[in-house]
Protein backbone atom coordinates (compact mmCIF):
# COMPACT_ATOMS: atom_id res chain seq x y z
CA UNK A 1 0.00 0.00 0.00
CA UNK A 2 1.03 4.06 -0.58
CA UNK A 3 2.11 5.90 2.31
CA UNK A 4 -0.99 8.14 3.92
CA UNK A 5 0.83 11.50 1.64
CA UNK A 6 0.24 9.42 -1.52
CA UNK A 7 -3.19 8.58 -0.97
CA UNK A 8 -5.75 10.61 -3.35
CA UNK A 9 -7.43 12.35 -0.78
CA UNK A 10 -11.22 11.35 -0.36
CA UNK A 11 -10.79 7.83 -2.03
CA UNK A 12 -12.96 5.24 0.02
CA UNK A 13 -11.89 2.16 -0.87
CA UNK A 14 -14.33 -1.21 -1.45
CA UNK A 15 -13.41 -4.20 0.37
CA UNK A 16 -14.40 -7.83 -0.31
CA UNK A 17 -14.93 -10.36 2.48
CA UNK A 18 -15.87 -13.82 1.62
CA UNK A 19 -15.60 -17.48 3.03
CA UNK A 20 -13.97 -19.27 1.00
CA UNK A 21 -13.93 -23.29 2.10
CA UNK A 22 -12.90 -23.35 5.69
CA UNK A 23 -11.35 -19.98 5.77
CA UNK A 24 -11.99 -16.15 4.80
CA UNK A 25 -10.10 -13.66 2.28
CA UNK A 26 -10.38 -10.43 1.38
CA UNK A 27 -9.98 -8.01 -1.87
CA UNK A 28 -9.22 -4.15 -2.06
CA UNK A 29 -10.28 -2.51 -5.16
CA UNK A 30 -12.11 1.33 -6.13
CA UNK A 31 -15.62 1.81 -5.94
CA UNK A 32 -17.64 1.49 -9.06
CA UNK A 33 -17.05 4.51 -11.79
CA UNK A 34 -19.86 4.62 -14.14
CA UNK A 35 -21.22 1.08 -13.57
CA UNK A 36 -18.05 -0.55 -14.07
CA UNK A 37 -16.55 -2.59 -11.17
CA UNK A 38 -12.52 -1.84 -11.13
CA UNK A 39 -10.31 -4.87 -11.13
CA UNK A 40 -8.70 -5.54 -7.31
CA UNK A 41 -5.34 -4.19 -6.44
CA UNK A 42 -4.43 -6.30 -3.11
CA UNK A 43 -5.55 -9.64 -1.75
CA UNK A 44 -5.11 -11.78 0.90
CA UNK A 45 -6.47 -15.46 2.14
CA UNK A 46 -6.15 -17.96 4.69
CA UNK A 47 -7.50 -16.38 7.46
CA UNK A 48 -9.23 -19.02 10.31
CA UNK A 49 -12.00 -16.42 11.19
CA UNK A 50 -13.54 -13.36 9.76
CA UNK A 51 -12.24 -11.46 12.70
CA UNK A 52 -8.56 -12.11 11.90
CA UNK A 53 -9.52 -11.20 8.07
CA UNK A 54 -10.56 -7.69 9.75
CA UNK A 55 -7.64 -7.53 11.32
CA UNK A 56 -5.55 -8.21 8.25
CA UNK A 57 -7.06 -5.07 6.79
CA UNK A 58 -6.78 -2.94 9.24
CA UNK A 59 -3.55 -3.70 9.24
CA UNK A 60 -3.27 -3.28 5.45
CA UNK A 61 -5.04 -0.24 4.91
CA UNK A 62 -4.95 1.21 8.30
CA UNK A 63 -2.21 4.02 7.41
CA UNK A 64 -3.62 4.77 3.94
CA UNK A 65 -7.35 4.88 4.82
CA UNK A 66 -9.92 5.84 7.60
CA UNK A 67 -12.99 4.46 6.41
CA UNK A 68 -13.97 1.84 3.81
CA UNK A 69 -16.96 0.11 1.83
CA UNK A 70 -17.52 -3.45 2.86
CA UNK A 71 -18.90 -6.43 1.33
CA UNK A 72 -19.19 -9.75 2.81
CA UNK A 73 -20.39 -12.29 0.82
CA UNK A 74 -21.05 -10.84 -2.24
CA UNK A 75 -23.40 -8.47 -0.40
CA UNK A 76 -23.14 -4.33 0.58
CA UNK A 77 -23.19 -4.63 4.47
CA UNK A 78 -22.30 -1.28 4.84
CA UNK A 79 -19.19 0.98 5.48
CA UNK A 80 -16.57 0.88 8.80
CA UNK A 81 -14.01 3.05 9.85
CA UNK A 82 -10.59 1.05 9.69
CA UNK A 83 -10.01 2.04 13.22
CA UNK A 84 -12.76 -0.47 14.23
CA UNK A 85 -11.50 -3.39 12.57
CA UNK A 86 -8.34 -3.44 14.94
CA UNK A 87 -10.20 -2.47 18.51
CA UNK A 88 -12.73 -4.62 17.45
CA UNK A 89 -12.63 -7.47 14.84
CA UNK A 90 -14.88 -9.73 16.74
CA UNK A 91 -17.89 -6.99 17.67
CA UNK A 92 -17.55 -5.91 13.48
CA UNK A 93 -17.66 -9.57 12.55
CA UNK A 94 -20.46 -10.35 14.20
CA UNK A 95 -22.09 -7.30 12.90
CA UNK A 96 -21.19 -7.87 9.68
CA UNK A 97 -22.75 -11.51 9.81
CA UNK A 98 -25.79 -10.31 10.81
CA UNK A 99 -25.94 -7.33 8.45
CA UNK A 100 -25.22 -9.95 5.55
CA UNK A 101 -27.75 -12.43 6.63
CA UNK A 102 -30.31 -9.56 6.56
CA UNK A 103 -29.45 -8.55 3.64
CA UNK A 104 -29.50 -12.01 1.88
CA UNK A 105 -33.02 -12.74 3.25
CA UNK A 106 -34.45 -9.60 2.03
CA UNK A 107 -33.17 -10.03 -1.54
CA UNK A 108 -35.97 -11.78 -3.56
CA UNK A 109 -36.16 -14.27 -6.24
CA UNK A 110 -35.44 -12.00 -9.58
CA UNK A 111 -34.04 -9.43 -7.59
CA UNK A 112 -31.07 -8.17 -8.03
CA UNK A 113 -27.50 -10.56 -7.88
CA UNK A 114 -24.84 -9.82 -4.86
CA UNK A 115 -22.62 -8.14 -7.35
CA UNK A 116 -24.91 -5.50 -8.30
CA UNK A 117 -25.71 -4.13 -4.86
CA UNK A 118 -23.97 -1.46 -3.74
CA UNK A 119 -20.26 0.21 -4.36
Amino acid sequence: MRRTGEVQCGLQPVVELRKEAASYAYSVRAPRSKGVVPPSSYSNGGFATLADCLLDVARALGGDFKRIYVRLDGYCVGERDVVELRREPQEVAAALKVTCDAVASAILPGAAAPETNGP
